[in-house]
């Protein structure tokens, strides 16, 4: 009897409840599941690769057959290197569908014995991305039920530092430089 093995991939920055839905649901249909972060080096993001991990360590800790990895490169070739037989893809509306498709179809041609699954997120996380958690936390919005209480808290210890700092400069006589501050406020 062959075990299936998926990855989860994404760079998860941060991780929300729609992740968190996506994992255990997969880990229902998979034998093992890793969830794998991707260390993209063209990205800024707000959490480094490693506070990402241990934040999905401990939002996975409750499942017997879930794993969290890092990686870089070709999610295909990542997949070879763990024998992972099978992509889970989160798709919440049709434009992510256009886009992800053309990655499945692109990761079939380059390893046609690797699966893509899509799955739909449950209704209540449809319009939840990583970005929006991160644009509505700067603003001062509630986060509440759009990501797991641990996260929550380093969104808001993260965005506290950054005001203090940018306030701080402020005092200074100085100006955050443009396009250089992670926490501009940006409108909805």
């Amino acid at each position: 009897m062959k075990r299936i093995k998926a990855i989860y991939p994404g760079s998860f920055d941060p991780p929300t409840n729609g992740h968190l839905d996506l994992i255990e649901r997969g880990s229902k249909i998979f034998d093992e599941l890793v969830v794998a972060i991707l260390r993209n080096p063209e990205k800024d993001p707000l959490f480094s690769v490693a506070d990402r991990r241990k934040m999905l360590e401990a939002m996975t800790s409750g499942f017997d057959n879930v794993s969290v990895d890092t990686f870089e490169g070709l999610t295909v070739d990542y997949a070879l290197r763990v024998d992972a037989r099978a992509i889970l893809r989160g798709i919440r509306a049709i434009s992510d569908y256009e886009y992800e498709l053309q990655m499945a179809l692109m990761n079939r041609k380059l390893q046609p014995g690797l699966e893509t699954v899509f799955m739909m997120p449950a209704e209540k996380y449809s319009y939840l991305s990583s970005r929006l958690v991160r644009e509505v936390a700067q603003l001062g919005g509630s986060i509440e039920c759009l990501v797991p209480d641990l996260v929550e808290q380093k969104l808001r210890e993260k965005i506290d530092v950054a005001h203090k700092f940018a306030n701080r400069e402020q005092s200074a006589g100085k100006t955050p430089s443009a396009g250089k501050s992670k926490f501009r406020k940006k409108k909805l």
